[in-house]
This record gives C-alpha cells, structure tokens and sequence, in this order.
C-alpha cells in the first residue's frame, strides 16, 4: 500500500514509558517503547480532509495510543500491536466524528529489551474488513468489544442519552478508563474528554450522561471483561476523589481544563 493507491497518516516515533513484557522485572519497572503509525484511506484527490470530521485528530489517535499501552501491561509487543490496529480500525465513535481507515501498519520498537545488543521491532499491517468486533447489550447500553487476548480486554462503552453506569466495583480486574468526549458525569462532575482513570480495585465509579447524545469511554481491564467481577454497590455519601488517578492523555493542545 502506497500513496500511489491511498491518502496516508503517518504519526512518527510517539514515545511512550509503560510495563511491557515477561521478564519479572518489566512487570515491575516501565520501559519505553517508540511506536509508528501509517493509516491508510481510500484515495480522494481534491476531496482528502475537507474537514476534521472527514480527516483524523493526530491528538486524538496519539492519546488512543498512549493509553492501550499504559492501561493495559502488555506481555507481547505482538498483542499490543493487534490492539492498537483494532482500536483504531473501529468504527468512530458517534461523539468523537472522523474517517475510519480502511487500513492501519503499526510498528513498535522495544530500545531497552536486549541491553543494546539488537532492538526488537514488531510490524503488522491490518485492514478494516479484516476486523471482527463483537458487541454486547447491557443495562447501561453497549458495548463494542474491540480486542481481547490473554492479557487483557480493550471495550469501547457507549453510554446513551440520560444513561447511566451504575456505582460498582472490581476486585479482581484492573480497569482504566478513558472519556472520548466532553459531558459526561464522573462521581456526579463533569470530566472532560481525553481524561482517563486508571482505577485501584475496589474504587467506587460511577457515570452519567446529561446529555442529548450518546457518549463514550474507552475501557481496558486486565484480564479480560469479566461480568462476575462487574460488583454493584450503593452509591456513597461522599463519592471517593477520582483525582489522584486521573492522567490526561488528549485535549491539552484544545486548551481543555484538566
């Protein structure tokens, strides 16, 4: 695939520090890994990016990027290639408009995997036609299951117009989250898009959605979704502070209050 035959994104050498592999010790400490991107689109000579909604954020997708790979303590760069192409590959969420590639390459390097001898490099090249997403209704709404392995599930919720995520708890998975949007509810206060949580076990969260469309939130839980472990509890007098594990990963250059 070529610019001969398609309109190309390329996003180069996003860094970013994480727990990646299966040595003892990368569980432990985090390690840097540079990332490239091509996203390839059907070619539009004349037409190619009239506007943000028919083109990509690059905020957007380096934000998407960083949090998989900080969210979810890859073992494998292989499983963490396939993620990032999945996500990128699904269809874009209703409050987060663009064009959905019809083919993304991801390369990731590992520079500190060998002590200098060699870098590690892993390249996959995958098509939108090649994905197959599953989806799951539930209480609150949908889900889009857009990857699982043994590591860990990458979820895209979808939060209807005057839904609700009910207050619950995990005591088994690790979850983050990440809002894809501005007007959603968090703990019963608004929290901007490009904010992610990367919630302890048994942190009590809870969202809402005022608003008159539907709202996402990228989801990752290690390991895997698992439903018995989705624990309701009552909502609190006081809802616990979700600050100290709040970290943006977009937004900022929108000039977005944190």
């Amino acid at each position: 695939m070529t610019a001969e035959t398609h309109d190309i994104i390329a996003l180069q050498d996003l860094r970013v520090t994480c727990l990646v592999g299966i040595h003892p010790h990368e569980r432990i400490t985090p390690q840097p890994l540079v990332v490239q991107l091509k996203l390839y689109f059907n070619r539009k000579p004349g037409h190619f990016g009239l506007t943000l909604a028919e083109s990509l954020d690059y905020g957007f997708v380096c934000g998407d990027v960083a949090f998989l790979l900080e969210a979810a303590h890859f073992q494998l760069l292989e499983t963490a290639a396939e993620a990032i192409c999945a996500t990128l590959l699904m269809t874009p969420p209703p409050d987060r408009p663009s064009i959905r590639p019809d083919a993304v390459k991801v390369s990731i390097q590992k520079p500190q995997a060998l002590g200098g001898k060699a870098v590690p490099v892993v390249t996959v090249l995958r098509h939108a036609g090649e994905m197959n997403y599953g989806i799951e209704h539930n209480d609150f709404g949908h889900v889009d299951i857009l990857h699982e392995n043994q590591d860990c599930g990458v979820y895209l919720l979808h939060i209807p117009a005057g839904g609700q995520i009910p207050a619950h708890i995990h005591k088994v998975m690790g979850e983050a989250e990440m809002v894809m949007s501005r007007g959603l509810l968090l703990q019963e206060q608004p929290v901007d898009g490009g904010i992610a949580h990367l919630w302890p076990l048994e942190f009590i969260h809870q969202y809402d959605n005022p608003t008159e469309t539907t709202r996402t939130i990228l989801c990752v839980n290690r390991p895997k979704f698992d439903p018995l472990d989705e624990i309701p509890v009552p909502v609190p007098e006081t809802w616990p502070d979700p600050r100290p594990h709040r970290k943006r990963f977009f937004g900022l250059e929108t000039n977005l209050k944190p």
